[in-house]
């Protein structure tokens, strides 16, 4: 029987709760794995793997997916080939999910399957989706640009209600039931086009879509259902060449803020087709969709009044006198925004970027282009494009990876690369595992690859991190250095300018590190009327713009490459300077070899006895030969 040492105990719990603490330190990323119905699923680091062969199980409010608990913590999902449907609440509440990959054997996504899914900005359909459930996208916040298969026969109701961040779509023809509710509160919505040969518009489809500008309806359309259009204050024109033009008359009629707008008459809009509208709210929208890209451009056209020098709305222009001096001054504002679907997309963005220059007013310093990636590659040849012009580019990757580029101070030798990867991850990183780097939290930022060009990376934190501070790290080594400060913008965003990012390098953000001093902060765009500052003052107290990756030094090159070549050379001249003194210790041993003074002088070398060794030891070496 073996005697317990309480001591000895104590010390092995200790110990054990050690090794334990620093195993979940050195593994903070969630792994988990198992079965769902007849597929397999893991969890791996916040990527979800779901293979197999079938559909995936209908899951329900009493019996919610295996990784419902997590569902917080996935941030990409995948869904193998095989597998024929994405099941009822399969990924509801996914908040961080910003990636997802569908095979092309899914017929079916199923009712709530993606609701709650905030941070989703895109989602490649597969081509053989027949059936969108209920609510299935119901508060994808982020979700824009989507490109509905020609397939699709049936959508459910609320399927997409309060994707605040969708900016157009087309229901396929192939659609024969479609229902209420369908866009409901989708304020960034401008322009739909119905092709679905549907009899009712059903109700409340549009309600509270506050941007929207202009919908394409079918000839069949002979009803429309209650509140369809009401909220929609920029409504300008329902295209409809049907019989039943009235009903949609009175239907626009019926809402104070829909009133002015009318019924366009004319050929009807296809998929493939162009629509422009020009509305009496001062809002203009030219919408192409092609195979190759989806593209709406919207202009807006802002006027002020002036009657004797004292502003006045247009009620008090109209009410002016014929002896009162009217002043009518004018902007237009142009946006661009595109969501690429081949190379292709590029041109035809580059085309509709240029008529927006020429449309824009001389004091729109640039022309806003936005383009939505399915992917996250580019090439040099299609960032060139627009080089040199007035152009504030903005970039976004399928997982929701942004990149602003000023294409104004860009000229096409600024893309050094052949293409570039666009991606990266964000990791938050625990408490005792930072790698010298402290803030009120702290993330790891890991970019997919180099880039050589100046930019403002949108790196997304939490929401609840707006109007904090984040500090941008750079390790190299073991030295950590501090690039620059931002104030995150009120989505949670923290907006670094970079001139150049390397995927080898460690990254780190900081929210709130104590060194920081708030005054040296950048102010993105997005606040600078907050904080009284227009957006050529966006500087720190120093006077300095901000502090970039990779600057360039006075010989033309990057930092990193002249440390490289700064120690190419130290270890050159090492090299040679170990040489010369080897050369020189040697001549010193010879030297002193036959340097042989007599005893009674003071340390002067005998040349003539020196000479006469040497022959000795040639005339030896030449016998033994």
């Amino acid at each position: 029987m073996i005697a317990w040492n309480h001591k000895a105990g104590w010390a092995v719990s200790v110990i054990l709760c050690v090794v334990f603490f620093f195993l979940l330190i050195s593994h903070p990323a969630l792994s988990a794995s198992g079965t769902t119905g007849d597929l397999s699923w893991s969890l791996v680091g916040g990527a979800l793997t779901i293979t197999g062969s079938g559909d995936m199980p209908e899951y329900s409010d009493a019996s919610m997916p295996p990784w419902a608990d997590v569902a917080d913590q996935i941030t990409r999902a995948s869904v193998g080939e095989g597998v024929t449907s994405v099941g009822a609440l399969t990924f509801y509440g996914c908040t961080n999910l910003r990636s997802v990959s569908l095979p092309s054997t899914v017929s079916e996504i199923g009712d709530r399957a993606f609701k709650f899914c905030r941070s989703l900005p895109y989602l490649r359909f597969p081509s053989g989706l027949e059936s969108i459930g209920e609510a299935a996208f119901e508060s994808c916040e982020s979700l824009n640009g989507i490109l509905l298969p020609d397939e699709l026969q049936s959508i459910g109701h609320y399927a997409f209600d309060r994707c605040k961040s969708l900016s157009h779509i087309t229901i396929p023809s192939a659609v024969t039931s479609m229902g209420s509710v369908l866009f409901h509160y989708c304020t960034s919505l401008t322009q739909v086009v119905i092709e679905s040969p549907i009899k009712k518009l059903p109700d409340y489809t549009f309600y509270g879509c506050k941007s929207l500008n202009a919908v394409s309806l079918p000839d069949s359309v002979e009803e429309v259902g209650d509140s369809v259009f009401s909220g929609c204050n920029h409504l300008s024109g329902i295209y409809y060449n049907g019989n039943s033009g009235e009903v949609i008359t009175v239907a626009l009629e019926e809402g104070p803020s829909t009133r002015d707008a009318y019924v366009l008459e004319g050929e009807p809009l296809t998929n493939n087709g162009n629509l422009y509208v020009n509305g009496s709210n001062g809002v203009s929208i030219a919408v192409s969709n092609t195979e190759n890209a989806a593209i709406t451009k919207t202009l807006l056209s802002l006027f002020e009044y002036e009657v004797n020098g004292e502003p006045v709305d247009l009620e008090g222009v109209l009410a002016a006198d014929e002896t009162d001096v009217v002043t009518v001054m004018g902007s237009t504002s142009v946006t661009v925004s595109a969501v690429i679907h081949a190379p292709g997309g590029w041109d035809e963005v580059t085309r509709a970027a240029e008529g927006a220059i020429a449309m824009k007013s001389e004091d729109n310093r640039n022309v806003a282009v936005s383009i939505q990636l399915e992917d996250a590659i580019v090439t040099s040849r299609e960032l060139s494009k627009m080089a040199g012009d007035e152009v504030l580019l903005t970039i976004t990757t399928q997982k929701g990876n942004a990149w602003v580029i000023d294409e104004a101070k860009r000229s096409r030798g600024d893309f050094g690369q052949a293409s570039y990867s666009l991606d990266f991850t964000i990791t938050k990183l625990e408490e005792l595992n930072r790698s010298g780097v402290s803030g009120e939290t702290v993330y790891a930022l890991d970019f997919s690859g180099d880039t050589d060009f100046q930019a403002t990376v949108g790196v997304p934190l939490k929401v609840g991190d707006g109007r904090k501070t984040a500090t941008l790290y750079q390790k190299v080594g073991n030295e950590v250095t501090a690039l620059e400060t931002v104030v995150v913008d009120d989505t949670g965003t923290a907006w670094f300018p970079v001139a150049g990012v390397s995927g080898d390098t460690s990254y780190y953000v900081a929210v709130n590190a104590p060194s920081v001093k708030r005054e040296d902060a950048i102010i993105p765009i997005s606040l600078a009327g907050d904080y009284n500052m227009d957006e050529g003052t966006l500087i720190g107290s120093d006077g300095t713009r901000y502090k970039v990756t990779g600057r360039s030094s006075r010989w033309g090159i990057t930092g990193k490459e002249f440390a490289i070549y700064a120690a190419i050379g130290l270890g050159v001249v090492v090299l040679l300077v170990t040489l010369i003194m080897i050369t020189m210790n040697k001549l010193a041993k010879s030297k002193a070899k036959y340097a042989v003074p007599p005893p009674d002088s003071s340390g002067d070398i005998d040349e003539e006895a020196l000479r006469l060794e040497l022959m000795k030891e040639l005339l030896e070496e030449k016998k033994e030969k």
